[in-house]
């Protein structure tokens, strides 16, 4: 509710970082990979969304911006999660605290 309270009050700077965000997945998407897969976890996020209540996000295994190690964008790098795991995550690779 905070961040979308303050995405409201700061139009420019959410667009601006979902830009970035965007061109980065644009830049971690390897040449071979399956986008028709790739689609379908979007999907099946939505879908989950919609059959529980409970928001769902595509979530990528090892970050696309980690500060070790970055991942792909690639179908193999991808699970789906409740929001609120997703955002309490973070940008940490696997079995990370």
């Amino acid at each position: 509710e905070a961040t979308a309270n303050w995405r409201k009050r700061n139009l420019a700077s959410a667009a601006a970082a979902q830009q970035r965000r965007r061109a980065k997945k644009l830049q971690r998407t390897a040449a071979w990979a399956d986008h028709d897969k790739i689609r379908q976890f979007y999907i099946l996020a939505r879908e989950l969304t919609e059959q529980t209540g409970i928001e769902h996000e595509v979530d990528h295994i090892f970050p696309l911006q980690g500060e070790l190690v970055s991942g792909l964008h690639v179908e193999t790098n991808l699970q789906i999660i409740p929001r609120l795991v997703n955002r309490s995550k973070g940008a940490r690779l696997p079995g990370a605290s």
